[in-house]
């Protein structure tokens, strides 16, 4: 099931935490949000993710709960899903005397063990990734 839009690959998330992944953390305290995994790899413990900028809005699928095309292409890598049905809505209950102030991008990325992410915000970084 397509839920609106075309999936364009910004990259996987490196190394890939799934198969190795002992926690995930969505934060979003303030403007920006974070998504934190802590993974081990070669008997070593490290944390990894990205940062969002100016999220307007953010939603998430238990692993039971997902599709196909929640995880087709977005298994440990992040996407931008184009043409989003989803930002159109999001766009569409903008107040008329801010329309057009925020740049919204659909941003979604699928955990193994976790489930799929998704976020409305403005642009995304990669975390560097440290010792957790």
């Amino acid at each position: 099931m397509n839920v609106g839009g075309s999936k364009r690959v910004i990259g996987p998330l490196s190394p890939p935490p799934s198969a190795y992944t002992e926690d995930v953390v969505f934060t979003h305290p303030d403007g920006d949000s974070e998504l934190r995994c802590t993974y081990e790899r070669n008997g070593s413990m490290y944390v990894g993710g990205l940062l969002f900028h100016r999220v307007r809005a953010y939603r998430f699928r238990a692993e039971g709960h997902c599709t196909p095309w929640h995880i087709e292409g977005a298994y440990d890598t992040l996407v931008e899903v184009e043409h989003s049905d989803w930002v159109g809505e999001l766009l569409a209950a903008e107040p008329s005397e801010i329309w057009g102030d925020w740049k919204i991008r659909h941003f979604l990325i699928y955990l193994d063990g976790a489930g799929a992410y998704e976020v409305a915000a403005e642009d995304v970084e990669w975390l560097p990734e440290g010792a957790a």
